[in-house]
């Protein structure tokens, strides 16, 4: 096979001293464009470096990625190099079997002219005339399973009788990385596509159950204004929690992530509205939250957000002063510190002996052993608790 092809290339020009050195030279070029296409991540740099390497290894003047676009029926300049200003982007060429890249297209065969000029088998597109352009080479590019295939990929020389048949395998093989490359470009594109679609799904999940939720706290709220004392106080309370998990869901939907949020900002919004239901104006109590930014699933942030909430309530109904809310991560998964400047909780106090719904219901979501999940530290003069959320 290469003895032809040198044997060609012999018959049409002046072979290089060293021909073979020139086919490796060429073939490294289309390795080191595989490379390239593979680290970049835009399309329009892949197509620009294709025709530059195309123009370089057969050391021509033009170089042109056509594009089909089936509304019109033409083939549209994408990509170029040595064109005038407006050529790439706003050029077209006709896509029929009578042009050298619409035969190209639509057959899949190579289409070799060193004499446009001369050329019976083909019209001469004005654009190759305007150039100065008497030989050419077209290749296809097919990078799908569509019934045309994305293009052609071109190389102009102003020479008569300057390509050979082995320059024709050159640019076959560089169209060929190109197809590969665009091809993983649609892939990649289809990809992002679905996870955004994913995302907006999610997000719209997350708005309307929160909407929902908003809906079941108004009406458990309207229930206690007509129910006994003790019901009232639970009514309120299950209402209290109902805002919570509805709070997670608002963050997830305004902080623009479907699947996680940043644990910091979101429990510091959360303090906010809690500070801002349950405290009374006139006697208003800080509620400070010390965290560092840390990202956690809307999994992991429903029981956070909870258990949270519950111990700062407790701590503005039985404590007194500023409200410490502190998160960290640990072995066991995250730790949370509330504690509050009141006289702390009585001696015999047992987290896991309480008969309250609300230290149940924290020691529930802390998941881990229940006698480490919820501890009082006592080393402090003031009411301090200390859950472990286990991840």
């Amino acid at each position: 096979m290469k003895g032809s092809i040198f044997s060609m290339a012999a018959k049409t020009r002046n072979i290089p001293r060293d021909e073979l050195a020139t086919r490796l030279r060429q073939q490294e070029m289309v390795a080191g464009f595989g490379a390239f296409a593979l680290k970049s991540a835009g399309l329009a740099a892949v197509l620009t470096e294709a025709c530059r390497v195309a123009s370089t290894g057969l050391q021509t003047e033009f170089a042109k990625v056509l594009q089909f676009q089936p509304a019109s029926g033409d083939l549209l300049v994408v990509a170029g190099i040595g064109w005038r200003a407006g050529v790439v982007g706003g050029a077209t060429l006709g896509a029929g079997l009578s042009s050298p890249a619409g035969y190209a297209l639509h057959t899949g065969q190579p289409v070799l002219s060193n004499n446009l000029g001369e050329e019976g088998r083909f019209r001469t597109p004005e654009l190759l005339l305007d150039h100065g352009v008497h030989s050419a080479i077209n290749v296809s590019i097919d990078a799908s399973a569509a019934p045309v295939p994305y293009g052609v990929l071109e190389v102009d020389g102003t020479a008569r009788d300057e390509f050979v048949a082995a320059d024709t395998a050159f640019l076959q093989s560089l169209s060929s990385v190109l197809a590969a490359a665009l091809v993983r470009h649609e892939t990649e594109q289809a990809k992002d596509a679905l996870l955004r679609e994913k995302d907006l799904l999610m997000l719209e999940v997350h708005h309307r159950v929160k909407n929902s939720l908003q809906l079941v706290r108004a009406v458990l709220q309207l229930q206690a204004r007509s129910a006994s004392d003790e019901a009232r106080v639970q009514l309120e309370a299950a209402a209290g929690r109902i805002t919570t998990i509805s709070a997670v869901h608002r963050y997830l939907y305004e902080g623009g992530s479907a699947t996680q949020t940043d644990a910091a900002a979101y429990l510091r919004a959360l303090m906010a509205d809690i500070q801002s239901v349950v405290s009374i104006p006139e006697e208003r109590r800080d509620i400070v939250v010390q965290a560092e930014p840390l990202v956690l699933s809307a999994d992991q942030t429903t029981p956070l957000g909870l258990i949270t909430s519950e111990l700062v309530s407790n701590a503005l109904k039985h404590g007194a002063g500023r409200v410490l809310v502190s998160l960290r991560r640990v072995a066991e998964g995250l730790q949370i510190r509330v504690e509050d400047e009141g006289p702390g909780f009585p001696p015999d106090f047992v987290p896991q002996r309480s008969k309250s719904l609300s230290m149940r219901l924290v020691t529930a979501l802390a998941k881990g052993d229940p006698a480490q999940s919820v501890v009082v530290d006592r080393s402090v003069p003031h009411g301090c608790v200390v859950a472990t959320l286990k991840l």
